[in-house]
């Protein structure tokens, strides 16, 4: 017997993603267009393994840029390339396309990480930091070429998107600088419910690399060592 449910269901927004499987462009093509959740995914890993207060900073400053891309979207009203039948229907995002969500998400990302390679990660070398700056330069332009590449934004709406996530990344990030030296970062890393997570802001220290951390483990082993001795 087969029951009938009271509802359409549709597709959970964000993994999505429709594509020429006899394509292999276009299947490369999803894996760069799911890649903002694996990037959602390791604010959330940073911050568990860490306690670090920059992720959950530069993941607040994405659902900004996230409701800012809604409401632009439901202003410019500007369809997709492409329609495709049931896409974001009725659902929590909008279905327009200018500018891409994407983009601004990688703009967002690129800039202010670029931003604190640069001008607050003093322990790397310039070559790593320019590696990493070119790393991420080329992640971006893959995701936004995904985008175009799946029929699910123009170049136009790519190019707004990434405008707009650049602009909101480097406006952010300065706005966290000042709002480091004001003290109002600590301030709230001295709430309650923050100490009891331990959260530690360590922007300006330079961290362990693998061979300083196996040190510091060494040391600690062979204290606990000689106290059971």
């Amino acid at each position: 017997m087969v029951t009938q449910l009271h509802y359409t269901p549709i597709p959970f927004d964000d993994t999505y993603v429709l594509y020429n499987a006899e394509d292999p462009i276009s299947l490369i093509s999803v894996f760069f267009t799911l890649l903002p959740i694996g990037i959602l995914i390791f604010y959330l890993s940073w911050f568990i393994t860490s306690r670090e207060i920059e992720p959950v900073i530069m993941a607040g400053g994405q659902v900004i840029n996230d409701i800012l891309n809604n409401i632009i979207k439901n202003n410019i009203k500007q369809d997709r390339p492409f329609k495709f039948d049931g896409f974001q229907t009725n659902s929590l995002r909008s279905g327009y396309g200018m500018p891409s969500a994407h983009s601004q998400f990688m703009g967002y990302f690129a800039s202010f990480l670029i931003l604190r390679l640069w001008l607050q990660w003093k322990g790397l070398s310039s070559c790593r930091k320019f590696s990493s700056t070119v790393v991420l330069f080329i992640v971006g332009f893959l995701v936004m070429f995904s985008r175009v590449y799946l029929h699910y934004h123009s170049i136009e709406q790519v190019l707004v998107g990434l405008s707009i996530g650049t602009s909101l990344g480097v406006t952010y990030f300065f706005a966290v600088s000042i709002a480091r030296s004001i003290g109002l970062i600590n301030w709230i890393i001295e709430w309650p419910f923050v100490k009891w997570l331990h959260v530690k802001d360590s922007v300006y220290f330079d961290s362990l690399n693998l061979q300083e951390e196996k040190i510091a483990w060494r040391k600690r082993l062979n204290k606990s060592l000689k106290k059971d001795l």
